[in-house]
């Protein structure tokens, strides 16, 4: 210990008596540790700590497959079955999203919920911390007019009154008894959930196999496994195909864990991101060592004087280690600070689409992590110096009196180090110019609408309110004509589901003419419900046929519009305008009167599906989506069309107000950010990479100041000098371009699922990125090559 106290005061005064260097590398060594620290604290939060539930690893989520490879949510009698036949789970619960408006403020305000059978804490394992959750009778209609708040909700609109159990709040105009509020920091399904109802099954879903709506969590029994329980349910899926062909032909489940289908959209990203952090500390550590190597060079006479009077290679090696790990903590203590500005940025920038956002802080384990980073960086840059200087010929040291000349092995080093350092820097560039050229792709993707000032919103009408098809047409009817009205409108309509943001539903149709098909082989589409303009407001292009007109009501002769998928999928060979097909083999015949242009419903990413549009007032639905094409600024007329709908219902609010071009650019938003995090990493290593072959050929300029001298006092020219320090300096840099090359095509395939429109192998970017290095590397070397090409011999020679 009294050793360990003695190293640690002579490292500090060895760190200060050289501040420039000492500066450098902290600052060098804490943008790697805060970057790696940030990046970890998400992965530590997302990827590795459990789910916050009881006994997470045994909870199930259920999905129904179909054929060819869709899979999806749950019928009610489908999950009644399920929940009798297994022997696989403890108990089954479902769920599905809501949301309602909350009154009792000056205006109404539109709150995410969550509909959920009453077991549905017991099987998470969360109970609420005040009061109760539900009992399966009041699943029953008419019973089921109670709530239970999240603990954010119930501090902000009820300044976290204990006395709020057993009250009543108004849910869309309807009194909700409250029984009980939830943990802090309880958000399931979603972030966003505010609070939770129980799942009500309208009477005409009990035995409906064909509409599926219902998402489905299981919990292991104990002792049985994933594989188990999977062939279990499968057989029993197989026992319901047999027994309902019509229905179930084709259809069977898929059992994911909960704590992979949580995190199964970011995983990929999320590793990409802390292996291209780990290779950036990877080239500061690189940095840094050669750094350390050019000041052992000049401490060799100290090394010596320390060996000649009785320190061993141990001694030696433990003091410049404690140097190096002194340093790296000090980098450490720094880059927790920069960790934390760094993951700030970072929720702000990714809150919205990545799970469990509200679980991420730098809390003890990343501190930990922090600190144990910081001490292996520190045995891992200083390593390499410490055994090069103990390694120092201690007559020959002083015999040099001082002479701070370089050994061949030393170079050898520093050198490997500046191969590494290209080689992992351009496997970075790489990744990111492949990552820039598909964000590129994506953003060149036609969606099929003009989102150019567009406005859109939505409202959901209560169902107590609006019970009847009549006052949702006449709610709809009186919003759009006075949206019409207002100045700067060009064209507004309604759709149920808004493109890009939302997936309709998929349901099976019958074409006239064709069929009848096998079970599980009817044509599929995803069907919505819009108003006649719709399509003008949101710039859909008409390819054949007429759009809605007023025509289009309730009593007047179904129709519907499709799209170009539909038409060349399933009537190809003719011509799709007046054709008729129906949603049930018995129900009524819709008249196809137009042809849309293909919109990408689903994202920029999908490929437009098979859909089909209703008239809005042939089968109005509750919640909708109001679309308003301006003249101008669409958000300017944000305000107005909100008092419009509260001058028609004052208890009705609008959410989710944002222009069509922000859904398109919050639907590639995890792309963004994935590219401009590994563009940031890739810039900073070929910063620190140019950074290092500069620093390795000004060292050797330096050191070779008397070579140089002597060769142009013997007749060389200045561009002989600078062809020779400029040819060493990408000689290394070619060598590490032929392993980043190589890293850079085997690693980058990884990434395959991260790209759109571009292969993991794509020759531009292989051609492009490793030229930028090239270019930058040589300028790098030539900056030293020129300051040789001023040596004046005769006072090098003089010197020496």
């Amino acid at each position: 210990m009294q050793n360990f106290r003695r190293d640690l005061r002579f490292s500090v005064r060895v760190l200060l008596r050289q501040p420039a260097v000492t500066l450098v590398s902290i600052i060098t060594l804490a943008l790697g540790i805060g970057a790696g620290s940030a990046i970890f604290s998400v992965v530590n939060a997302v990827l590795l700590r459990p789910l916050p539930f009881r006994e997470p690893e045994a909870l199930i989520r259920i999905w129904e497959t179909f054929q060819p490879g869709g899979y999806g949510t749950a019928s009610v009698p489908n999950l009644k079955d399920w929940r009798e036949q297994n022997e696989a789970f403890t108990a089954l619960a479902a769920y599905q999203f809501a949301n309602y408006g909350l009154q009792g403020r000056e205006q109404p305000e539109r709150v995410a919920a969550a509909t959920v059978s009453a077991n549905f804490f017991e099987l998470l394992g969360v109970p609420p911390h005040l009061g109760r959750a539900f009992r399966e009778d009041e699943e029953a209609p008419g019973r089921n007019r109670i709530v239970v708040l999240s603990d954010q909700l119930w501090r902000q609109n009820f300044a976290a009154d204990p006395g709020i159990i057993g009250k009543n709040i108004l849910l869309d105009g309807q009194s909700y008894t409250v029984t009980g509020v939830m943990p802090p920091g309880f958000r399931f399904p979603t972030r966003r959930t505010a609070l939770w109802v129980p799942l009500e099954v309208p009477e005409n879903q009990r035995n409906n196999r064909g509409n599926h709506w219902l998402f489905v969590l299981a919990r292991l029994k104990p002792g049985v496994t994933l594989a188990q329980a999977d062939q279990q349910m499968k057989t029993i899926a197989a026992r319901l195909e047999q027994q309902y062909p019509q229905a179930q032909a084709g259809r069977s489940v898929r059992l994911v864990p909960l704590s992979e289908e949580v995190v199964r959209n970011v995983r990929p990203a999320l590793l990409m991101l802390m292996a291209a952090v780990s290779f950036v500390l990877l080239i500061a550590c690189a940095n840094v060592a050669s750094l350390l190597l050019a000041r052992a060079t000049a401490r060799r006479r100290e090394m010596a004087i320390r060996a000649a009077i009785g320190a061993g290679r141990a001694q030696l090696i433990a003091q410049l280690l404690t140097e190096s790990v002194l340093l790296a903590l000090i980098s450490g203590v720094l880059g927790l600070g920069v960790a934390k500005l760094g993951l700030s940025a970072l929720l702000r920038l990714a809150e919205t689409f990545l799970p469990r956002a509200n679980e991420i802080s730098l809390d003890g384990r990343v501190v930990a992590f922090t600190l144990g980073l910081s001490v292996l960086t520190g045995i891992a840059f200083g390593l390499a110096p410490a055994l090069q200087v103990s390694r120092t010929d201690v007559q020959d040291a002083l015999k040099d009196g001082g002479h701070s000349g370089s050994s061949p092995r030393r170079n050898r080093l520093r050198s490997a180090l500046v191969v590494a350092e290209i080689a992992l820097s351009l496997v970075l560039l790489v990744g990111a110019g492949l990552l820039i050229r598909s964000f590129w792709r994506l953003q060149q993707m036609d969606a099929g609408l003009r989102p150019e000032n567009v406005l859109t919103m939505k409202i959901s009408l209560p169902d107590k309110k609006y019970p009847a098809p009549q006052l949702l047409t006449g709610f709809c009817d009186r919003l759009l004509e006075t949206v019409a009205s207002l100045p700067g409108v060009q064209a507004a309509g309604v759709i149920n589901m808004l493109p890009i943001q939302e997936t309709g539903y998929n349901g099976d149709f019958y074409l006239e003419g064709q069929g009848p098909y096998p079970p599980g082989q009817a044509p599929l589409a995803e069907y919505r419900r819009a108003s006649p303009d719709y399509f003008r407001a949101m710039g859909i292009e008409l390819i054949a046929g007429r759009f809605f007109g007023a025509q289009d009501r309730e009593g007047a002769q179904p129709v519907a519009i499709i799209n170009q998928a539909l038409a060349q999928k399933y009537l190809a060979s003719e011509n799709p305008v007046g054709k008729r097909f129906r949603f049930d083999p018995d129900g009524p015949w819709f008249t196809i009167i137009g042809v849309t242009r293909d919109v990408r419903q689903s994202g920029l990413t999908q490929t437009a599906r098979p859909e089909i549009v209703l008239p809005f007032a042939q089968a109005p639905v509750p919640g909708l989506s109001l679309v308003v094409r301006t003249a101008g600024e669409p958000a300017a007329l944000t305000d107005t069309i909100r008092r419009a709908v509260l001058a028609i219902d004052p208890n009705q609010p609008v959410y989710n107000v944002q222009t069509m071009q922000t859904v398109i650019d919050d639907s590639i938003s995890s792309q963004r950010l994935n590219m401009v995090l590994l563009a940031i990493f890739a810039a900073v290593a070929l910063g620190l990479a140019v950074t290092g072959i500069y620093s390795v050929m000004s060292y050797l300029v330096t050191q070779h100041t008397r070579d140089i001298g002597i060769r142009m006092a013997l007749g060389a020219r200045p561009a002989d000098v600078l062809r020779l320090v400029v040819g060493q300096g990408m000689t290394l840099t070619a060598g590490g371009m032929v392993i980043g090359v190589a890293g850079a095509f085997a690693l980058t395939r990884l990434m395959a699922s991260l790209l759109f429109g571009v292969t993991a192998t794509d020759a531009l970017t292989f051609i492009g990125v490793p030229l930028l290095l090239f270019v930058t590397a040589l300028l790098a070397c030539y900056v030293p090559a020129r300051r040789a090409t001023r040596v004046d011999p005769v006072i090098a020679l003089r010197t020496e």
